[in-house]
């Protein structure tokens, strides 16, 4: 595997040689913007719909952590952990998480076989700009894109000459962390390498609520070992011509954590994930030209005492792209996708294979100052499971501005789809060719207020209300043999409300930052297709109310961070008999940033869970107590 790796990046290499939660507020200057063109890139088309950007402050206190305990203390999405050491996946508007998109430098990164992606494995160590897109996506990225999208990017790299980093951290529960980085810019070239190292025990104590009395315990079978690298090159062939060659590869291996009250069966897992992207741009009069050609490679093996499973996939993505801007109004954007899966799984009988074409067109309009309008199209093309073509309309109008104050209304309309994965098709036994694709509507709108007074304070407030109805829901469920198949066994509809705040402000010398945040989201079957079902009631963890809130001040090279983190209550079966209790975190860090000539030594105390507080995200699934971690970055220069 490794071997393949150097051989293949070594080439591109070559090739490249004959031949880049809270909304972040930029608090270098406040005022009213009457024009905005287009915005951040993830916003361009996606008029109307609730986008969020992770403050690049916070990312770097939590570098040393996953990107799955970075989202779910800095938004109000819900992630289902099996415990310190398992999977985690993420819950979108009251969604699965194969129906969330994960893509990265805009091409989806799930797993072909499950749909979805292990957030435990994917680090936060070598990735620049984390977005999320809250609702239907599927018209702009794709398959899987019912309740949401996770866009990851690669660094960019601004400071010319060279720079580098070192980190390192020692936390409780024998956790170790290293990350390393150098950089080199000049006006032709760009390189940037990046590369980590995580290993943890997780022995802590916890109390075991599957016995009586909750008898304090201590957690065995738990470690883990993670470690990856990224590696990113551009070259500036012409003021007009660009190519950029990147790299992502992590590796863990994990212990997975029993269930309390029953014995380790020596359950153990390996992910491998290697990818690599090459993308030629190229701007012209006709507009900028993108050819973006990628392979990935997924490797899973799963062992425990009377189990012994491989999956091994590759993943061929081609995607070109023309993008079309007239001055400040219109930006028309066509373009195709393919994919090739090729997939050897022991589940299967055989190797499976499956190529999927997509044509898109994304137009974003703004014919007036104070409204912006974007329409996207998409129609995917997959033998035996053809969805209906996709349609996205949204607006945002700018209705009232006066001296600090700006209102808008917004709404979005969407058409969403989710592709049966491999295994939903061809696991031996139980796999079901027969299977629909599931498709869905979106429809959502809102207020948005954003207050200025001049350069000391900005406050944006946003609230979202939301309506989806997905059919054909493909769910796994026991058949009449009594063997698990999957079905398209019902119709779900969601809906909600999100309401959300961020503040920057500055008094004298201090600047402070504050995000609010809460969701509530109503998710429950409403008709069933095979059987009764349980219809009416709230769908298997799903809170109804889920909140964050954090605050940071920093004064004279001093940050106090601190975030709040409430979860409401979640039914652990579809009948409502059974629950997890809410429950509420607290985490606190405090920084030191000390100026060394140019470089600079940055360090940080941090307590997660500093409440001590006893949660569950998954039933009899055992969680961290009150933990420290103390990190010491050096940057150069």
């Amino acid at each position: 595997m490794r071997k393949l790796y150097f051989r293949f990046f070594f080439l591109l290499t070559a090739l490249a040689g004959t031949t880049a939660a809270a909304q972040q507020a930029d608090s270098s200057r406040y005022q009213l913007q009457t024009v905005n063109v287009f915005g951040k890139p993830a916003e361009v088309y996606a008029a109307g719909s609730r986008v969020v950007t992770l403050d690049s402050s916070y990312l770097s206190i939590y570098s040393g952590s996953s990107l799955a305990e970075a989202l779910q203390t800095r938004t109000p999405l819900y992630f289902k952990t099996y415990g310190a050491s398992g999977i985690s996946s993420v819950s979108f508007r009251g969604t699965n998480a194969s129906q969330t998109a994960v893509l990265w430098n805009g091409l989806n990164i799930a797993l072909p076989t499950l749909g979805q992606s292990d957030f435990a494995t994917l680090p936060l160590s070598g990735i620049g700009e984390v977005s999320v897109q809250h609702g239907a996506a599927a018209a702009t990225y794709g398959s899987g894109a019912i309740g949401g999208a996770v866009l990851l990017s690669s660094p960019t790299y601004g400071r010319k000459g060279l720079s580098s980093e070192l980190q390192q951290e020692a936390g409780s529960f024998v956790r170790y962390f290293s990350n390393g980085s150098i950089s080199y810019r000049d006006e032709k070239v760009t390189i940037g390498t990046s590369a980590y190292h995580r290993t943890a025990e997780n022995n802590f104590k916890y109390s075991d609520l599957s016995r009586f009395g909750a008898p304090e315990r201590r957690q065995e079978h738990a470690s883990q070992k993670v470690y990856g690298f990224t590696q990113d090159l551009a070259w500036h062939i012409t003021p007009k011509t660009n190519i950029a060659l990147h790299s992502w590869y992590t590796y863990a291996d994990r212990n997975l954590q029993p269930a309390m009250g029953s014995a380790h069966n020596n359950a153990k897992q390996e992910d491998e994930n290697l990818r690599l992207l090459t993308e030629l741009t190229h701007s012209s009069r006709f507009g900028q030209s993108s050819i973006k050609v990628a392979y990935f490679k997924d490797y899973l093996k799963y062992t425990d005492n009377s189990n012994n499973s491989v999956a091994d996939v590759h993943t061929y993505q081609l995607q070109a792209e023309q993008t079309y801007n007239q001055g400040k109004n219109w930006s028309l954007r066509g373009g195709l996708n393919l994919q090739q899966f090729q997939a050897e799984n022991d589940g299967y009988a055989g190797e499976k294979e499956e190529t999927r074409t997509s044509l898109f067109a994304l137009f974003r309009y703004d014919p007036l100052d104070i409204l912006d309008l974007s329409l996207n199209l998409r129609q995917t093309l997959v033998k035996g499971y053809n969805p209906v073509p996709t349609p996205a309309l949204g607006f945002n109008l700018k209705f009232y501005q006066q001296q600090h104050h700006q209102l808008s209304l917004k709404g979005n309309v969407s058409g969403s789809y989710r592709i049966p994965t491999l295994n939903d098709r061809f696991w031996t036994g139980a796999g079901n060719p027969e299977l629909k694709p599931e498709q869905g509507w979106s429809y959502e709108g809102g207020l948005r207020h954003l207050y200025v007074l001049g350069n000391e304070l900005l406050l944006e407030t946003e609230a979202t209300y939301y309506h989806m109805l997905i059919d054909d829901w493909i769910q796994w469920a026991p058949s009449s043999a009594g063997t698990w198949v999957p079905s398209n066994l019902q119709k779900v509809r969601s809906r909600g409300v999100e309401l959300s705040s961020s503040l920057s402000a500055k008094i004298g010398d201090v600047n402070l930052k504050g995000t609010a945040g809460y969701t509530y989201t109503s998710s429950e079957q409403v008709e069933a297709y095979i059987g009764e079902g349980e219809t009416g009631k709230q769908l298997m963890y799903v809170p109804l109310h889920k909140a964050i809130l954090s605050a940071e001040a920093n004064y004279s090279g001093w940050s106090l961070l601190g975030n709040l983190n409430y979860t409401g209550l979640r039914y652990t079966t579809n009948s409502e008999t059974s629950s997890l209790d809410d429950f509420l975190l607290l985490n606190l860090a405090l920084s030191k940033k000390i100026q060394l000539r140019q470089n600079t030594l940055i360090l940080t105390l941090r307590s997660d869970n500093a409440t001590n507080s006893v949660y569950q995200t998954m039933a009899y699934r055992a969680m961290p107590p009150r933990g420290y971690t103390f990190s010491l970055r050096f940057i150069i220069p």
